[in-house]
């Protein structure tokens, strides 16, 4: 295809320099005739590409051949289909070769920002919290349950995922796959998130508090080479009964994962139909969303939930995942999110109500584009944004948010994960927050100790400790943005904190390896690229402003 691609712009550049023109009509019925030869021949194409690269990846012992082959059997079609629709674009092709009038407009981003900016209030820092009663928000995230995972199983396989019959016994010395769960390359089996479901609700729910349960998704297994979407979304399934069967008595906040779709990362928003993948989890939730809020999720991704004195916006993270091949189609705001978003603050501003924003990937790990204009609107409801609550790295850490005079005016908190994968501690949190104003006033880490109840075996009883609370374990008064600016420029004074900070970003398996630059910038940024040059790096742009036309409007 990209052959016939380089074809078509050879042939128009040389009949334009012979001409001097060419007719607007004539480019689109040469784009056309490339797009219907493309058609008759795209399955010979797309296998051809498979092949190579199934080849190369086996070539290059990147994984097993079986892994190269599943994975790349899921993931070259997305990739072709984006490519096609993007350089097969008679709308697209046409007026860049200056042979048609210009139909996308571009959208820059410093517009954007200018405009959401133009009416900032002059004061954004938070209230002072009131301390008369507390709520709690519980985090629970990637989950990753492996219904094949067995006991006794090798740990350290060839796979991606191991603890598996067909990773074999494993050789003497090496690891093996413990009853609860392994800290290796392993997921988690189903008896220990029933374990945590009833530890949730024996020691951890305060039955005389209001408590918000947030789950942000990623429950299917990391063996991506052989799923199919009825599969990824089983784990799902089961979690939401066992989750609603234990009667918790707190109001749940759910959003899918990057790891729900299949392929892995991939979700069309362009396409008429998803095979029924929002309508499954819409119907799923409806029960904890309400019918309202249940049907708005399965029209577009997100939804929100109000409460007395705040709100909650649950947005599908796939909207601006780097690994989401189908932006190549388009990456500008899909589903309208951001604009939809805007509304919803505006009015959140207007009542006083405080607003948090939760989602699967946090927005370092976001394309830039889209984290750019994410965080303009953030900045300017600042004041309004309480709480912004992640999953995705399976570890514990934050970014902050700054705004244009560098300084810190929100937080991201990014959770550690409940899977062991890979090499991690079953970990969740829960947040004391002040029941007024909707300000986190600390938060306490939860974490397995599972050498300890593999040793006792099947018949004990799990308990997570407490690993530690947020203001004692790094030495702050508050968990308020310009405190916690202050707490990421003591990494370089204090190796014991840099020490504590690296501990837990691995959930407790792993206190070095992470340099005090390296955590700074980690912990001082919610953009990728603004990560990249505090660490002295050069920028890497993300692949669509390489491969797409970038945000733009059709005018």
């Amino acid at each position: 295809m990209i052959q016939k691609v380089v074809l078509l712009l050879l042939v128009v550049s040389s009949q334009a320099s012979i001409s001097g023109f060419l007719k607007c009509q004539q480019c689109h019925a040469m784009v056309k005739g490339v797009q219907e030869a493309e058609s008759i021949q795209e399955s010979g194409i797309v296998w051809f590409l498979e092949l190579v690269a199934e080849a190369y990846c086996d070539y290059k012992k990147i994984e097993d051949f079986d892994v190269c082959k599943g994975a790349v059997q899921e993931m070259t079609p997305v990739i072709f289909d984006g490519i096609k629709t993007r350089f097969l674009d008679q709308d697209y092709i046409c007026p860049l070769l200056s042979y048609c009038p210009q139909v996308y407009v571009p959208l820059k981003e410093e517009d954007y920002i200018q405009k959401i900016l133009i009416d900032k209030p002059a004061n954004t820092q938070w209230p002072a919290i009131d301390g008369t009663e507390t709520v709690d928000i519980i985090h629970i995230s990637d989950i990753h349950t492996d219904v094949f995972y067995e006991e006794g199983a090798n740990a350290e396989c060839s796979k991606p995922l191991c603890c598996r019959a067909e990773s074999g016994q494993p050789e003497e010395g090496k690891k093996v796959a413990g009853y609860w769960g392994t800290s290796a390359s392993c997921d988690l089996p189903e008896r220990t998130v029933d374990q945590m479901i009833q530890f949730l609700k024996d020691e951890v729910i305060n039955k005389d508090r209001k408590t918000y349960l947030f789950w942000t998704g990623d429950s299917v297994s990391h063996d991506i080479w052989e799923q199919g979407q009825d599969y990824n979304i089983q784990n799902s399934k089961r979690l939401t009964e066992k989750f609603t069967q234990a009667g918790l008595n707190v109001e749940f906040i759910p959003q899918v994962g990057n790891h729900e779709a299949f392929p892995v990362n991939e979700y069309d928003y362009s396409a008429k139909t998803d095979g029924g993948f929002r309508e499954t989890f819409s119907n799923m939730w409806a029960h904890w969303l309400g019918e309202e809020q249940a049907e708005f999720f399965k029209q577009n991704g997100f939804y929100k939930r109000e409460f007395d004195n705040f709100k909650v916006i649950a947005f599908d993270s796939q909207i601006c995942n780097p690994d989401n091949w189908f932006l190549l189609k388009d990456p500008t705001d899909p589903t309208n999110f951001l604009e939809w978003a805007e509304q919803e603050l505006k009015q959140s501003e207007k009542l006083g109500q405080a607003v948090y924003f939760t989602a699967h990937i946090y927005t370092s790990s976001c394309l830039v584009p889209w984290a750019k204009r994410f965080n303009a609107l953030i900045e300017r409801y600042a004041y309004t944004v309480r709480g912004q609550i992640y999953g995705h790295a399976h570890g514990e850490f934050f970014n902050l948010y700054k705004g244009q005079d560098s300084k810190a005016m929100n937080v991201a908190y990014i959770s550690s994960s409940m899977t062991t994968y890979s090499y991690r501690n079953p970990s969740f949190r829960k947040f004391e927050v002040d029941a007024k104003t909707m300000i986190p006033k600390n938060y306490f880490e939860y974490r397995l100790n599972l050498n300890k109840y593999n040793k006792e075996g099947p018949n004990a009883t799990l308990k997570w400790n407490i690993a530690f609370n947020f203001l004692e374990e790094y030495g702050v008064k508050s968990m308020y943005p310009e405190e916690l600016q202050k707490l990421t420029e003591r990494v370089f004074d204090e190796p014991e904190l840099l020490k504590k900070f690296t501990f837990n970003m691995h959930s407790g398996t792993s206190s070095t390896g992470v340099s005090a630059q390296s955590m700074f910038c980690k912990l001082s940024y919610s953009i990728s690229e603004e990560q990249q040059v505090c660490n002295n790096q050069p920028i890497q742009k993300d692949w669509t402003e390489y491969v797409t036309p970038g945000w733009h409007t059709r005018q």
